[in-house]
């Protein structure tokens, strides 16, 4: 199975506290995995690792074929990766004075899509998750759940190969937490996008689901859950 995201030995420090400590992961090609632990102990920062926002300070991480090393040197190399991973972080933040279509349209303008295939992919992103009602409305109109999901459709309006998601469902209602979940396993499912989920919990109804990877992350390093 081709591996899509893996961390070799990876340290990370903040100062003088290691954060990851020889940190060891691979996520497969439509694999799912969840890596949950206490706040604090460094899940943000492999979430950051793994988009190349941050970068190890020993040890190698590798993002669909591309080292570390060549995408913090070369700014084209980078961008052309980060066009394939799809990130949704714990709070969304969307552009406030647009409609929920114009948020998604206007991140795949800026990546160079032309306007038919700008416009198809954001109509789709936003009937997948449920929002084509809602495709009109601004950000401050929508509930806690829906804004999460307007993040969520943004995030696959790219059709990315890889989904990092930081506590998605952080501070949702019950019923909100498990359409998110839900949602998050329909990408995996149909589209084989792989997923790398990170949370303070197992989340209820993936634990469930055969072939999900579940890690804790603890003192800076990943345990396999039993």
């Amino acid at each position: 199975m081709e591996s899509v995201l893996s961390f070799k030995g990876v340290v990370k420090r903040f100062r003088e506290r290691e954060v990851l400590r020889s940190l060891d992961l691979s996520l497969q090609k439509g694999g799912f995995a969840i890596i949950y632990g206490e706040v604090g102990v460094g899940k943000s920062t492999l979430i950051n690792l793994a988009h190349f926002q941050e970068f190890p300070d020993e040890g190698e991480v590798e993002v669909l074929g591309v080292r570390h090393s060549e995408a913090k040197r070369n700014a084209a190399v980078l961008q052309n990766v980060r066009r394939k991973i799809g990130v949704i972080k714990q709070v969304p933040v969307h552009l406030e004075d647009m409609t929920c279509y114009d948020n998604i349209y206007y991140v795949l303008e800026h990546l160079g899509y032309n306007r038919n295939v700008a416009k198809e992919r954001t109509l789709r992103a936003l009937e997948r998750v449920g929002l084509a009602d809602r495709k009109d409305a601004y950000p401050p109109e929508l509930s806690a759940g829906q804004r999460q999901k307007l993040a969520i459709a943004r995030a696959i309006a790219k059709e990315p190969l890889i989904l990092l998601a930081d506590d998605p469902t952080l501070g949702l209602d019950d019923r909100s937490s498990y359409e998110i979940e839900h949602l998050f396993m329909e990408i995996n499912d149909s589209s084989g996008t792989a997923v790398l989920w990170t949370s303070n919990r197992i989340p209820s109804i993936i634990k469930e689901r055969e072939g999900v990877e579940i890690y804790q992350l603890r003192e800076g390093r990943l345990h396999r859950a039993v």
